[in-house]
């Protein structure tokens, strides 16, 4: 859900003015070969993709230029199967938990709260951790997510000619993924200190 709401165009166009890319490099085919794109161009090009992968677009995006690859358009694909995977992941999460807080508090109020709070500071020591190793180990962190959703490996693009990369380069990743990381933790948190203030309110 965070990843969703954190995958729209002003948390983009937010990171790269931190970054100061300006202008953004796209290499094309000839007669063309390369061609520069301002900031407020390539937040419309990430736009497209996003509503694309999240499911908002039923089609990828298609340009008057051929700036991606098929082998990008294919993992873009695959990127959507993914998200999709999510969507329904969200509802049975859901349950499971509603099911759990049910159990528990058909045993006593005090113990659906302790359950509440027990489960959020789990939830945010386990983030807090791959946060940690994220921030001295990203790259091997996000090869392994992308070899764990992306088996086929078709992820591994050239850096020197993939569009895909200079759209999305390590800036955007990193950015994204400690915006996500730290707005989890804060909801956990917030619902462990609300489990904390529950408990002691109850007898």
């Amino acid at each position: 859900v965070l990843t969703l709401l954190w995958s729209g165009p002003a948390p983009y166009r937010d990171l790269a003015r931190a970054h100061h890319p300006d202008r953004v490099v796209f290499v094309l085919p000839p007669p063309l070969e390369r061609q520069e794109f301002d900031r407020e161009s390539v937040v419309f090009l990430h736009e497209e993709w996003s509503r694309y992968v999240t499911g908002g677009a039923s089609e990828p995006p298609r340009f008057t230029s051929p700036l991606f690859s098929d082998d990008e358009y294919r993992h873009m694909a695959d990127v959507r199967r993914v998200f999709d995977a999510a969507k329904l992941a969200v509802p049975l999460s859901l349950f499971v938990i509603i099911v759990r807080l049910r159990r528990g508090r058909a045993r006593s109020a005090r113990e659906m709260w302790a359950l509440v709070r027990r489960g959020a500071l789990i939830a945010a020591g386990l983030v807090a951790l791959v946060g940690v190793v994220a921030a001295v180990a990203f790259e091997p962190l996000f090869l392994l997510f992308h070899y764990v959703f992306f088996p086929q490996g078709n992820f591994l693009f050239d850096p020197a000619t993939s569009n895909l990369v200079r759209l999305y380069p390590d800036w955007y990743w990193e950015g994204l993924t400690l915006r996500i990381g730290a707005t989890f933790l804060g909801l956990a948190l917030a619902l462990a200190a609300i489990g904390t203030a529950r408990l002691r309110a109850v007898k």
